[in-house]
């Protein structure tokens, strides 16, 4: 009898189980089990230290002077021109002086103050100057500068007097040494700082304005994201 009874029961639940997951299934199926939240692997800082941090720049002449006249006259004579290269005192101009009668005119000279490159001529022959009067531009390249626009945590870490390295790319084959002279942080147009460099250029002078710098900047702490530039 009980027998009997078992086996009328059976198709019963059978079926009310069937019945259980086809509602289920049209409800967005059975709940799943919730995975256990994976922990984040721990992120480790660097390290402080000494980086290395390469950046590059423009060559540009240590000083620029004016050369003068230091008397009024008449310009009789132009001896260089644009982009010539000059030793200090050699003669640049010769004037007649309108200083005294014209019959005692004396011929006076305009000379270099130093070594250097001659830019920006501003008188020809004929012209008629007066002392104090700008006659050229002289680049003094004896020491040679390189302006180098760095993210603001470099030119924290660098120190005022510390050498560098500086590779020239139009002279392959030679390294010079340089030494930072000034760091100069600035807001425009973006956050940065200015690390100026210089560097001795010798009496015979190798390095010439507008070539291109490679240095190696060495700067404590983090690696910094470089700006695009």
């Amino acid at each position: 009898m009980g027998q009997h009874i078992a086996s009328l029961i059976r198709p019963v639940l059978l079926l009310g189980i069937l019945a259980f997951a086809a509602g289920a299934q049209r409800k967005g199926g059975l709940p799943k089990p919730q995975a256990a939240p994976s922990t984040p692997a721990s992120v480790r800082p660097l390290e402080s230290g000494i980086l290395s941090v390469p950046v590059s720049g423009i060559t540009e002449a240590g000083y620029l002077l004016p050369v003068v006249a230091h008397a009024n006259g008449w310009v009789r004579q132009v001896f260089f021109s644009e982009g010539d290269y000059i030793r200090g005192g050699q003669v640049m101009l010769k004037l007649f002086n309108d200083d005294m009668p014209s019959a005692d005119f004396s011929r006076g000279y305009v000379t270099a103050p130093r070594n250097g490159f001659l830019v920006k001529k501003r008188v020809d022959v004929g012209a008629h100057v007066r002392a104090g009067t700008y006659v050229a531009t002289l680049q003094d390249v004896s020491n040679i500068r390189v302006n180098l626009v760095v993210p603001p945590q470099v030119g924290q870490g660098v120190q005022i007097g510390d050498q560098v390295q500086v590779r020239i790319t139009e002279l392959p084959k030679r390294t010079f040494t340089g030494v930072i002279r000034s760091v100069t942080p600035q807001t425009s147009p973006r956050p940065s700082t200015v690390v100026a460099i210089t560097v001795q250029n010798g009496v015979a002078p190798l390095i010439m304005p507008l070539m291109h710098a490679n240095v190696v900047l060495k700067t404590q702490g983090a690696p910094p994201t470089m700006a695009k530039r």
